[in-house]
């Protein structure tokens, strides 16, 4: 791909440009190469504004840009490449040849851009239900509607799909209280969960976080020790500080696991394995989701540079100098993921990846079956 870059300052006398403001290609047409598609506009347009410039978006297919003219009014600064599929995209900015802000402006853009132009990879985390999910099933559902005020509920899920996991563990938890049970809350609840805790946990239960905190739990009676899973917490981190507690406490009982939520377990498995494999993590948008919360999370235990794109125009040249990326979406349309997505389209060759997992809790069968008779 580096070797069809072209980096080049034409001319035209055709397209006018007012001073103290840009025009920025949505497509344009090279002399030599044809038609140049523009998908990081918006990047270009974003960067424009935010310095105090105009911006005006529009294709230039019929303007008469050409190398070599030294009195035409207006300044073209270009960058294309060869796409492996045919065709060619790029960048391009226009400014009027006379006005020194705006030249310099552009020239600094497309030369900073150029720098990063590169094939990448850009993962996705989804949250998507299996294909064929059975009717015991348990996918990770599908982002809720846009129109959401409280899109998401305390265990992960959104507000639109149908997750009994917060009143299975309230109804848990009053029956071990009713028991004469000590009740402790395993794994770090979701955000938002601190609402349900504090709602229902009378008298208030103590939380175990980590394998570490259950290593040390005093309990008043061992005989009558019982626990429920915090809705939102990760299964298997659960799962491990049970290991604990069952070790210290042998007559531990507590929630059964077909009414935890899967959500943020199977979130940070495909968290996991996406940032496994990147060198940046962008998220987009300034709302707040499960997803991203899971991977900021996961990130900050690692060296993985994290970067928080609120709006296209904090989006730097060095934020994608990497090979492979992953995205997470923290908008509440998905517009900011579409356009980011959008904007890498046009920075370079790009493939884009769908990382999910999905967790599917089966029926328990009977470990016997009488024979038919007959």
């Amino acid at each position: 791909m580096n070797r069809s870059v072209l980096t080049e300052v034409l001319h035209s006398t055709s397209l006018h440009v007012t001073p103290g403001s840009l025009t920025v290609a949505t497509s344009w047409q090279h002399p030599t190469r044809g038609p140049v598609d523009c998908p990081a506009q918006h990047l270009l347009a974003a960067h424009a504004r935010q310095s105090g410039l105009a911006a005006d978006s529009r294709s230039l297919p019929n303007e008469d840009l050409r190398d070599g003219l030294t009195t035409a009014p207006t300044t073209v600064f270009t960058v294309s490449y060869e796409r492996p599929e045919g065709g060619h995209r790029g960048l391009a900015l226009a400014a009027h040849s006379d006005d020194a802000t705006a030249v310099s402006f552009a020239r600094r853009q497309i030369e900073s851009w150029r720098a990063v132009l590169r094939t990448r990879r850009v993962l996705h985390v989804a949250a998507q239900s299996s294909p064929a999910p059975g009717p015991s099933s348990a996918p990770v559902p599908a982002q809720p509607p846009a129109d959401s005020r409280n899109r998401w509920r305390i265990c992960g899920c959104p507000t639109g799909v149908a997750c009994p996991s917060a009143e299975n563990a309230e109804r848990a938890l009053h029956r071990f209280l009713d028991r004469g049970d000590e009740v402790v809350v395993v794994g770090t609840p979701a955000a938002g969960s601190g609402a349900w805790a504090g709602r229902t946990l009378q008298p208030n239960p103590q939380t175990v976080g980590t394998p570490q905190q259950a290593e040390t739990l005093a309990v008043t009676d061992p005989d009558r020790l019982a626990f429920v899973v915090a809705p939102g917490a990760v299964v298997s981190e659960a799962a491990d500080i049970l290991n604990v507690l069952r070790r210290r406490y042998p007559r531990l009982r507590g929630q059964h696991p077909h009414e935890w939520c899967y959500t943020m377990d199977d979130l940070h498995t495909a968290v996991g394995a996406a940032l496994a494999q990147s060198d940046r993590l962008l998220v987009v948008g300034r709302d707040t989701t499960p997803a991203t919360r899971a991977a900021i999370t996961q990130a900050a235990r690692t060296t993985l540079r994290v970067r928080a794109v609120t709006t296209l125009d904090r989006l730097r040249p060095e934020d994608i100098d990497a090979a492979t990326i992953t995205v997470v979406d923290a908008t509440a349309d998905g517009r900011g993921l579409v356009q980011m997505a959008q904007t890498l389209d046009g920075l370079g060759p790009t493939s884009h990846v769908r990382r999910q997992a999905y967790s599917i809790k089966e029926t328990s069968q009977p470990a016997f079956r009488p024979l038919p008779s007959g």
